[in-house]
């Protein structure tokens, strides 16, 4: 009898458990957009958004062909956000590849590029895009 109310015991803890940890999730948004480069996609890099006063967490993902997806928990992402953005795209331009290519080897020249931005992340839809601009621009 004793190891019955035993095993009840344990299958209601672990009931309980598997209950309590299914009801927590964090409710979720997605931050999305495109990052152009006067006016053309920045074709690799990282986008981060980081709270604007510098407290709690950040969130961020990969740059891929001037297109961005964050999945961010709702909590972490509401709110003023400073947006720091990192690239690289080519310059349409070919350069001449150093050691340890043969010589002659011409290679596609790239730009690195950095920004840093603001937004204002919501509960609910959250579309930005980023149009960044070269300085002599």
């Amino acid at each position: 009898m004793a190891k019955s109310r035993c095993s009840r015991f344990f299958l209601v803890i672990a009931s309980s458990w598997l209950v309590f940890a299914a009801g927590c999730g964090s409710p979720s948004l997605t931050l999305e957009g495109t990052v152009t480069w006067d006016g053309s996609p920045v074709e690799t890099g990282t986008i981060s958004f980081m709270p604007a006063d510098g407290r709690g967490p950040s969130v961020g993902g990969e740059l891929k062909d001037g297109r961005y997806r964050v999945q961010a928990a709702k909590d972490a992402a509401v709110g003023a956000k400073t947006v720091a953005i990192t690239g690289i795209r080519k310059t349409g331009k070919m350069i001449e590849a150093g050691p340890p290519a043969p010589a002659g080897t011409m290679v596609d020249d790239l730009q690195r590029i950095s920004s840093t931005e603001s937004c204002e992340i919501v509960d609910g839809e959250n579309k930005h895009d980023f149009d960044l601009k070269s300085s002599g621009k």
